[in-house]
């Protein structure tokens, strides 16, 4: 089950994530998926099983993308008085700027700009769509806790839900007695 557990270990706090999993986009592949599998299947078996495979592939590279996959791993750290471990990595408290929660899919959606095109078939309505499903199914599975220090951002935990994202982060912030 995805979220997170905290437990007390000596002085500090061990924080253990499970990202949210990526839904498969059925409903997206679905009507189009359907018409192009008849169409193939009357033209002949093996055009019917090819555009099987096509229609997999599209739900395969939508849920193996960059933007799908991107920082949504279990992740395990340790917050003390004195900073942050994580991966055998530390990072000492006066080094850290701020915790901060962010969300790369929404905030890459917020900088696309989309042009009207005359064209019906210029392959536009497809991007919008695929944007949009990105925007509404992972982007609410797509915040991650990063730790600002010197500068560089570390991501802690990533493919949380916003309150539990809102929740490690005040864990952490209390961990390291941070304002």
């Amino acid at each position: 089950m995805a979220g997170y557990e905290s437990q007390q270990v000596g002085d500090g706090m061990e924080i253990s994530t499970t990202p949210e999993t990526v839904p498969m986009p059925w409903l997206f592949i679905a009507i189009p998926g359907v018409l192009l599998i008849l169409i193939a299947f009357s033209m002949g078996f093996i055009w019917g099983l090819i555009a099987i495979g096509f229609c997999y592939g599209g739900m395969y590279l939508m849920t193996h993308s960059k933007q799908a996959t991107q920082y949504r791993t279990p992740a395990r750290f340790r917050v003390s008085k004195s900073g942050i471990e994580m991966n055998g990595n530390s990072i000492p408290k006066d080094a850290i700027h701020r915790i901060i929660v962010r969300n790369h899919v929404l905030k890459a959606a917020g900088e696309v700009i989309v042009v009207a095109d005359p064209n019906v078939n210029s392959g536009q309505q497809n991007v919008v769509a695929g944007m949009n499903w990105a925007i509404r199914n992972l982007g609410p599975i797509s915040y991650r806790v990063d730790a600002e220090a010197r500068g560089v951002p570390t991501t802690l935990a990533g493919g949380l839900t916003e309150p539990t994202a809102s929740a490690i982060m005040m864990d952490v912030n209390k961990a390291l007695q941070l304002s």
